[in-house]
């Protein structure tokens, strides 16, 4: 250390960073953020030809993903730090004055130009601790003596935006996760041992005596977060627990500056974690505390410390002798008192056990009188208990009673509820089935002049010409038309030139037919075919073709529609066995109420469905798809048919929730409190029954789940929760 000291220049040689990581100003903030991970940098200097124009750090990348800035298309030089602190190599005399500039400025990246203001590099703390050489006064201070003990810890359970924030608010470069310790005690010293050690460990944990103490599990640094937003990560969403850097290299209180500087080293860390005996968080020492460790006016303050602790510690050697002189004397007038004490509750045991004896013969003539009223007792709950199971007999035949009529007003509300479904379910039948009867029609029109027509065209063709048919043909039927308006024009004149190219005459006729049979490139293979004298014929025959091929398509799709309506009203009517639950996934019972009131959604409510991927659970499905049905009929009636409907699924706390919520009039609040009473409903007489928010309500209790409601106007929700197991 000491050559180095004597050769400032040479050891400020060695300090600079001659590779900085440099972008120029119109670099994406997305691209500068990669090459800060991808470098595996703090930071990286924003300039054009080394002429240094600003700097963009790890603590800058927190600060915008705290505040949740988008960084889409916007350049570093609008994010990055414009009043830049530098030095001039000239000027760099020695690291002492390095130091101060560091620390007075509240920086840690220092760029060094020469005397044309180019950078040459940069130094920073860690720079400088790579070369320092650790002297005595690092094997004689402590960690416990320069740590920081405000350091920021947050629990397991946040998130790694949360996080971030708390690092943009305190100005922390980490944070530390930690798991909460059973006790609310802070780190105390034993009893007799109350040393300068302990007292300053009592001032080192006093920012944490109001919480309870905790123990480190893992870090996460403005580093990791670079990382983090350069992969793309949704901080949001992904738990601190997830991504943090785990084991821990932790440090003790008691370790030196030299262990800590050596931990560092070997583990290429640029901080550690400090811990008391039992484990709990103490603080955080980083490599700028080392640094100021060996700045001669800590060298100076250390010193003193050792001087003051010295005095002190005599003056409490001296202040115990005397307090122990005290302790003698009083001890002797104790046992003076004593003395007289002993005396005087004598006297007073005496008195106390002649009014025992007096309070023992009163107890023997209460017990005997206790022993008469349980006599007494004993014969009424007899009787009583004689009347209690003729009452509970009653009660069991009303309660089976009871339970027969639920039953019933469950599947009376059900087929209710189906009733209402069957005029919808016969329209959406009828449409696909109209669809295939106008097909079938279209292809057997199509087909008759086929058959009329391709005799004849085959006598006219040669055998080329009847290859490059049947190619136009199996064309034809590899593409059906799907086409847009816009997308069918940008086509024709796409074909009309090129077939006007070709010299093909009535191009605009010729490319329109090809648009409409789903011929849209490739035509060159089919020129000699348009050139041939019969090619009104070929294009017809073609035509004919497609309209079978489109309408065999309409039959399949109007098939389909119809086999999932009669599936799901399948689904919804049949009977399951209330006794015995069975795994059931919660989004097909959704879908299958939706296809049952696919009539009246569709005439003017739009259905937005937001569902994850969550486990099936044991449930009675019948049951459950009720509650869908109830609770999508009660929306499309608050809606009057038009507005929106979103359902959410989604998995919280080992529950599945699902979310109904609709853009509808909403619940006034004098009567939220009353929608799930049995035969309470505010639709005119004879429109409702009040019994479908009330079944539906008995139908989650028997799931032990529980269902919530949030209404104001325009916006009503029902949330209902379903226990995974």
């Amino acid at each position: 250390m000491e050559q180095d000291f004597c050769e400032p220049k040479n050891f400020i040689e060695r300090a600079i960073d001659r590779y900085p990581p440099i972008v120029p100003p119109n670099t994406s903030t997305l691209e500068a953020i990669a090459a800060m991970s991808n470098s595996s940098s703090s930071y990286v200097l924003v300039g054009i030809q080394h002429k240094v124009l600003g700097i963009f750090t790890e603590r800058d990348v927190v600060k915008i993903t705290a505040n949740k800035i988008s960084l889409e298309g916007i350049p570093i030089s609008q994010v990055m730090t414009r009043q830049l602190i530098t030095l001039n190599i000239a000027e760099a005399n020695d690291i002492f004055s390095i130091l101060a500039l560091l620390r007075s400025s509240q920086i840690r990246h220092l760029p060094i130009t020469d005397e044309d203001e180019k950078v040459v590099g940069v130094i920073t703390p860690q720079s400088l601790r790579a070369i320092l050489k650790p002297s005595d006064l690092l094997q004689m201070r402590r960690v416990r003596e320069i740590m920081t003990t405000e350091a920021i810890s947050v629990s397991t359970e946040v998130s790694v935006f949360e996080v971030a924030r708390q690092m943009a608010t305190h100005r922390k470069s980490c944070i530390v996760i930690c798991q909460q310790a059973t006790t609310h005690s802070s780190p105390s010293r034993q009893k007799g041992e109350e040393t300068e050690e302990n007292l300053l460990l009592e001032r080192k944990f006093k920012l944490n005596t109001a919480n309870q103490p905790q123990k480190p599990i893992g870090i996460i640094t403005e580093r990791d977060i670079v990382k983090f937003k350069a992969k793309g990560l949704d901080i949001a969403q992904t738990p601190a627990t997830a991504v943090m850097s785990s084991p821990l290299v932790l440090a003790q209180l008691n370790f030196t500056l030299w262990q800590a500087n050596q931990i560092m080293q070997q583990h290429s860390i640029r901080r550690l974690v400090v811990v008391d005996e039992r484990g709990y968080l103490a603080g955080i020492i980083t490599q700028s505390t080392l640094l100021q460790a060996l700045d001669p006016v800590e060298m100076y303050s250390t010193v003193q410390i050792l001087q003051q602790t010295i005095t002190e510690t005599t003056q409490e050697l001296k202040q115990e002798v005397a307090q122990r002189k005290q302790v003698e004397e009083a001890l002797r007038d104790a046992k003076k008192y004593l003395k007289a004490e002993v005396l005087k509750r004598t006297l007073e045991l005496t008195l106390a056990n002649a009014q025992l004896q007096q309070a023992l013969n009163e107890r023997i003539e209460a017990e005997a009188e206790v022993r008469r009223l349980n006599a007494f007792l004993e014969q009424r709950v007899q009787e009583r208990t004689a009347q209690l199971q003729a009452s509970n007999q009653e009660l069991q035949q009303a309660l089976s009673n009871l339970k027969s009529t639920q039953e019933e007003l469950i599947q009376a509300e059900k087929m209710a509820a189906l009733g209402q479904l069957i005029a919808g379910i016969a329209h959406e039948i009828n449409t696909p089935l109209g669809a295939i009867r106008a097909s079938i029609s279209n292809i057997s029109t199509a087909l008759e002049k086929s058959i009329r027509q391709l005799p004849q065209l085959f006598e006219q063709l040669d055998s080329g010409d009847r290859i490059q048919l049947f190619a136009l043909l199996e064309t034809v039927r590899q593409n059906p038309q799907d086409l847009s308006f816009k997308e069918e024009r940008q086509f024709k004149r796409a074909l009309k030139k090129e077939l006007e190219a070709q010299g093909i005459e009535d191009a605009d006729a010729i490319a329109s037919t090809l648009i409409k049979i789903g011929i849209t490139q490739n035509v060159e293979l089919f020129i000699h075919l348009l050139h041939s004298p019969n090619y009104k014929l070929i294009l017809e025959a073609a035509s004919y073709w497609s309209v079978q091929q489109n309408n065999v398509q309409n039959i399949i799709m109007a098939s389909e529609r119809a086999s999932k309506i009669v599936l799901a009203l399948k689904n919804y009517a049949r009977q399951e066995n209330f006794g015995q639950m069975t795994k059931a996934k919660i989004a097909e019972g959704i879908d299958i109420a939706l296809t049952l009131y696919r009539n009246q959604l569709k005439q003017g409510i739009e259905v937005i469905k937001n569902y994850q991927d969550v486990p099936a659970i044991l449930c009675y499905p019948e049951g459950i798809n009720q509650i869908w049905t109830n609770l999508i009929h009660n929306a499309i009636q608050a809606m009057n048919g038009k507005g929106k409907l979103r359902i959410d699924v989604s998995e919280r706390d080992n529950h599945i929730v699902v979310q109904f919520t609709d853009s509808g009039c909403g619940i006034p609040p004098e009567i939220k409190d009353k929608i799930f009473t049995p035969f309470f409903t505010t639709k005119p007489h004879g429109e409702g029954s009040g019994l479908g928010l009330h079944i539906t309500h008995k139908i989650i209790d028997e799931h032990h789940g529980k269902i919530e409601l949030e209404s104001e106007p325009g916006r009503t929700t029902f949330r209902v929760w379903l226990p995974i197991k």
